[in-house]
């Protein structure tokens, strides 16, 4: 049996997020990948979307609420069954042995949950989009949990 890396993300985010990298490494490591996809709730998003709503209610502009709620909505569905199948795409037109997994909850619980049913996990790589919102107290309780290297990714900023 193939050993794996574990790519862990965030089901809704729009970007490579390192899955890129994960490839790469799974390439020269000689490895299967395999992807957990985390649903992390936009708590700040979903706020902004609610205040900005209930502002053009107050306005007494009721049917344009009634579509920033919506478009909210549809954004969000869009996006969770948009990226699945980027990934799913990137996957198989990787040439690598891949396996797509979704979780729910936080990162500690859903990354332990997977390892206990999947054994052949030699390394875990967590997307930027895992580790940029105040992580911390997650990494540590995760490395605290799980006795395979964890390696976390950066977004890298660009210079203008």
């Amino acid at each position: 049996m193939k050993r794996n890396i574990l790519f862990v993300t965030d089901r809704h985010d729009d970007t490579d997020g390192g899955l890129s990298y994960a490839f790469d490494l799974a390439r020269m490591m000689d490895k299967g990948i395999a992807v957990l996809l985390l649903r992390k709730e936009r708590l700040m998003n979903r706020f902004e979307t609610l205040m900005s709503a209930v502002t053009f209610a107050e306005a007494g502009e009721h049917e344009t609420a009634r579509e920033f709620l919506s478009e909210g909505a549809g954004t969000a569905a869009g996006a969770a069954g948009a990226a699945p199948r980027t990934i799913e795409e990137a996957c198989a037109g990787s040439g690598l042995q891949t396996q797509i997994s979704s979780g729910t909850g936080d990162v500690v619980a859903a990354v332990g949950s997977y390892l206990k049913t999947n054994r052949n996990i030699e390394m875990i790589l967590l997307s930027p989009s895992i580790t940029e919102e105040g992580a911390t107290r997650d990494f540590k309780r995760l490395l605290s949990t799980v006795s395979r290297p964890i390696v976390t990714l950066a977004r890298q900023e660009r210079l203008a």
